[in-house]
């Protein structure tokens, strides 16, 4: 069992894609990608979220509650996500929190050549790893964003905070990607998504919640992802590294 929920944790750790470049310029106060009322270039959004928020360092935070199967079993599962990124992306550390029936904690530092991961399971000794630096483009949530946004979604309000232009769109049908819904999810329904994005592209706010079957028994899942600072944090390199690198 515990292999199974190590496995399932580590999925919902950022997954690693390539860079693809910052699209062309947009009209007006609208951010990249909408036009029209609609969101109608999504890898356009995300490109321009993923290249701003990356030049200019960032804190962002993700909830999760969902049922999912693990090894053929129901589970209920919470995460939460806090990721640090300093500006360029030159250093970052994030923590993951699994509970429910996937008991475990990920702490995982890097830089530009390294990563290192402290992972914890139902209470376990921790495990150490070290690997590739996680891309800019993955710390920064594209996974989330990338299956979700292939939903269609229209332009609900626009408003003034701080001086920053916001832009909020409401899902107006379902995600076509599968990887929007948690595997082996059937008869899904009570698709519900909102976003808050500035002119710039960067996404404040993203919300999402379904309901769907599962063996048999509907259950549900919500998700939400906030940047909480749009500025370069302060970035701690763990003592264990230290000792790790000896």
């Amino acid at each position: 069992m515990q292999r199974g929920v190590a496995t399932v944790a580590l999925c919902f750790l950022l997954i690693l894609s390539g860079c693809s470049a910052l699209p062309g310029g947009t009209s007006g106060d609208s951010p990249p990608g909408v036009e029209d009322g609609a969101l109608n270039n999504s890898s356009a959004l995300v490109d321009a979220h993923s290249s701003a928020l990356t030049e200019s360092g960032y804190t962002h935070e993700v909830r999760l509650n969902q049922s999912q199967l693990i090894n053929g079993n129901l589970a209920n599962i919470t995460r939460k996500q806090r990721t640090n990124v300093t500006a360029g992306a030159g250093e970052y550390r994030f923590q993951l929190i699994n509970g429910g029936d996937a008991n475990s904690r990920f702490v995982i530092w890097g830089n530009e050549t390294v990563e290192y991961q402290r992972i914890e399971i139902s209470g376990g000794d921790p495990q150490y790893r070290q690997s590739e630096p996680t891309p800019p483009r993955a710390l920064s949530g594209v996974a989330i964003f990338e299956p979700q946004l292939t939903a269609p979604f229209e332009v609900v309000d626009r408003s003034e905070v701080d001086g920053t232009t916001l832009v909020t769109l409401e899902a107006t049908g379902q995600p076509t990607s599968e990887k929007a819904f948690p595997s082996d999810a059937e008869s899904i329904r009570n698709y519900e998504a909102r976003l808050v994005v500035d002119t710039q592209g960067r996404i404040h706010e993203f919300t999402a919640s379904a309901d769907y079957d599962l063996n048999g028994e509907s259950t549900s899942y919500d998700l939400s992802y906030a940047v909480t600072s749009f500025e370069s944090p302060d970035v701690q390199r763990p003592s264990w590294v230290d000792e790790l690198e000896g």
